[in-house]
């Protein structure tokens, strides 16, 4: 399916927008196309250095830098917190899909193991996805990062997955029947 997608379903813009963290200079070769936002944010993580330029200080920030407080939340703290609350976002959210899977492993229930197997994935992926961007490895394709963008229909969801992995946790697990002879 993906050869017929390419040729006959995705338009060109489409495809760019694919293959520009592959190929950034043959696909937008000026840097002020497709490949502006990474461009933007790269530049923004590396002005933070490792202590940042001071909450509301940033020049990318404050300036060019596009939707600040969706796609390119990372890139915001990189600049204004620097590196060093970077890698705090990423230990927290690390911490967040390793407690699921905990959770998942002890809930005694297939159907639990599965709920909370499925929200750290989502939230790994999201993850992934969002810091991707904002380094130029993943295409932009706006996922925003769990917990730390705006945006309410994200964090309400986001939200409500770990509901979902608090009530397995919380839920009391299947009593084992055992056949005595």
């Amino acid at each position: 399916m993906v050869p017929l997608m390419w040729n006959f379903v995705l338009h060109d813009y489409q495809k760019n927008r694919i293959l520009a963290p592959y190929i950034p200079d043959e696909v937008d070769p000026t840097g002020l196309g497709i490949t502006w936002q990474t461009n933007q944010c790269k530049e923004a993580l590396a002005a933070g250095r490792w202590t940042g330029m001071g909450y509301g200080k940033g020049n990318q920030v404050q300036g060019s830098l596009p939707a600040k407080h969706t796609d390119c939340i990372f890139a915001s703290i990189g600049e204004e917190l620097g590196m060093i609350a970077c890698i705090a976002v990423i230990v927290l959210l690390t911490i967040i899909i390793i407690r699921c899977c905990v959770i998942g492993v002890r809930s005694g229930s297939t159907f639990g193991m599965l709920i909370c197997f499925g929200v750290a994935t989502a939230v790994a992926f999201q993850t992934f996805i969002n810091i991707g961007m904002c380094i130029g490895i993943t295409p932009v394709i706006g996922i925003t990062l769990p917990f730390f963008s705006y945006g309410g229909s994200s964090i309400v969801a986001m939200y409500a997955a770990v509901g979902l992995v608090s009530g397995v946790k919380y839920r009391p697990k299947p009593k084992q029947h055992f056949v005595q002879y």
